[in-house]
């Protein structure tokens, strides 16, 4: 190998280790996570949402839906679909539709207050622990998460024993 050569070897190799960490280093928004998991949304204005109090927003029954490819082998061409609805408030100082990135930052919010129980909810979000208000929004929440949950896992026969499947922890992890 000449002088020349050593050179331009060595140069492709620090450049396949930099792009490497680059990629490592790189952290998914939830933009990226909605692009790459075809995840859809389809709004309808609704009067009202059965699960607030306060009726005096722009209420949505959203449906977010996703496409993903069912793991076979490598001919497959299958794909199954998923479908999550949902009613979804927002305040009427926010003038266009809700996105489907928009939608699911709200339901990882949600998420991340209820994880830890009731108790901890309740002084998480200013409820008191004897309000049956606080339960039936805690109710709300612990059922959307499990929706979610199952929306974004690809349940299907022929993927029942792969891995990586699971989407949630990996939606966890998005940045906002």
């Amino acid at each position: 190998m000449t002088r020349e050569q050593e050179k331009q070897s060595l140069k492709e190799s620090s450049n396949i280790v930099e792009q490497t960490f680059k990629n490592l280093e790189k952290t998914n928004t939830i933009d990226d996570f909605v692009k790459d998991n075809n995840i859809t949304i389809v709004n309808e204005y609704s009067d009202s949402n059965p699960h607030m109090e306060r009726q005096d927003m722009n209420h949505y029954k959203v449906t977010l839906k996703r496409k993903y490819k069912l793991k076979g082998n490598h001919l497959d061409t299958r794909y199954g679909h998923k479908q999550m609805t949902i009613f979804f408030s927002q305040g009427y100082g926010i003038d266009r539709e809700p996105t489907a990135s928009g939608v699911l930052e709200c339901l990882r919010s949600d998420y991340s207050c209820s994880r830890d129980g009731f108790n901890d909810f309740c002084d998480n979000c200013g409820y008191d622990n004897d309000s049956i208000k606080a339960k039936k929004t805690f109710t709300t929440i612990e059922r959307q998460s499990r929706r979610l949950k199952a929306f974004l896992n690809d349940s299907h026969e022929s993927n029942f024993f792969t891995m990586g499947t699971f989407k949630f922890n990996q939606f966890l992890d998005c940045e906002a």
